[in-house]
């Protein structure tokens, strides 16, 4: 198909007399079509759900996961956080995202840094935190209609322009990928200037869905989850390329069906579940997790990113062994670290998790959990608890 579409195009710039103009515009026009007709193929899926089996017995998480790190963030007058809306872990640093507050650092001990500039109408300042990211140790902070850029001391560096309603932020290479919101499209690809180097997705009612972590890092790309369809977009850092890609290998819900479906009828979300839909994607350096849900049951996929091994499980089946939480508590799809999977709770639910346990079995992890419980103030700041799993 390419070389087709390439070859008219030569022969419309060898024929450009008054005669072949026409057909050198349908030329570019199909030129265009067939790109688009590439983007709407789907090249690869995350997951071949078809060559595996789903465990539906009980099974304890800790067969599946092991806590690494608890981590009590520190809790003083200067860093009080509100709700959370996102946390990222890079570098031994943690980024806190907290309503009506301004972005907070920790370090990998919890232990407060400082905050990055301040919420207001300056020239350095935000007026509203929408979205953050990191990139060789400086802080971009999106706000409305711009990005503000600081170093690792929170000192502001520099202002970017940007003429979008963003919602989601992503640093790749030196490029930004943007979530945009109320424009015909809905990613948008920007240099280091601000200046827009391409737009694609037309927007559809399927794709208004805003998530706290917009572009999700997976291997050697980042993917943008496509509403609660089968579909993602993926943005591949080998070759600064767009593409399509899937969940699960077997024939679901694609993006156009579901804006279809939401576009026609009232009771969409019912019919959803019936057909099956997701939930976003979690991944760390190692490893990828994908809930489907049906019916109201989940099932959770586990994938190997460099072995390629997939297991799937039940979610009803779970026991959750380590926390003695919700085990839903455990795939929070607003945090995000480098190195592994992330959750976090209040210092006074974990405790009573905890003593609501007792007799129960204990956990594999209990000590760690009480001493951060005894370190932290009931009322204080969330205890981010690490987790990876095991092979």
């Amino acid at each position: 198909m390419n070389i087709l579409c390439s070859a008219l195009v030569v022969y419309g710039f060898k024929n450009i007399g008054m005669k072949k103009n026409v057909l050198f515009i349908l030329a570019i026009v199909f030129l265009c079509a067939c790109r688009q007709s590439d983007l709407a193929a789907t090249d690869d899926a995350i997951i071949v759900d078809s060559a595996e089996s789903v465990c539906e017995d009980k099974t304890l998480m800790s067969a599946i996961f092991e806590v690494s790190n608890v981590i009590s963030l520190e809790t003083s007058d200067s860093c009080l956080l509100g709700e959370i809306e996102k946390i990222i872990k890079r570098d031994g640093v943690i980024y806190v995202k907290s309503r009506n507050m301004p972005l907070t650092l920790f370090d990998e001990e919890g232990k407060f840094m400082h905050t990055v500039g301040k919420i207001g109408e300056g020239p350095e300042d935000y007026s509203m935190l929408v979205d953050f990211d990191i990139k060789d140790g400086k802080i971009y902070v999106q706000t409305i209609k711009k990005i503000q850029v600081y170093d690792p001391n929170g000192k502001w560096i520099e202002t970017i322009p940007v003429e979008l309603n963003v919602s989601g932020m992503r640093l790749v290479d030196d490029k930004i990928l943007l979530f945009a919101l109320g424009d015909e499209h809905v990613i948008h690809l920007l240099d280091e200037t601000g200046q827009k180097v391409k737009s694609l997705l037309e927007r559809n009612q399927a794709l208004r869905l805003s998530r706290s972590i917009s572009f999700i890092k997976y291997g050697g790309c980042f993917l943008f989850p496509m509403g609660r369809s089968n579909d993602l977009l993926a943005y591949t850092l080998e070759n600064g390329a767009f593409k399509r890609m899937s969940y699960l290998s077997s024939e679901q819900l694609s993006n156009e069906q579901e804006a279809t479906l939401i576009e026609n009828n009232p009771k969409y979300r019912q019919e959803l579940e019936n057909r099956g839909c997701f939930d976003g994607l979690l991944t760390d350096n190692t490893h990828v997790m994908v809930p489907f849900i049906k019916k109201g049951d989940v099932t959770l996929w586990v994938k190997n990113i460099n072995t390629s091994q997939t297991r799937a499980y039940k979610l009803s089946a779970l026991e959750n062994d380590l926390t003695f939480s919700s085990v839903y508590s455990f795939f929070l799809d607003n945090i995000e670290s480098d190195t592994a999977f992330l959750t976090y709770v209040t210092p006074y639910r974990l405790k009573e998790y905890l003593d609501e346990a007792k007799g129960k079995g204990e956990s594999p992890c209990v000590e760690k959990l009480c001493e951060a419980v005894d370190r932290t103030k009931d009322e204080g700041n969330p205890i981010l608890i690490e987790y990876k799993i095991k092979d």
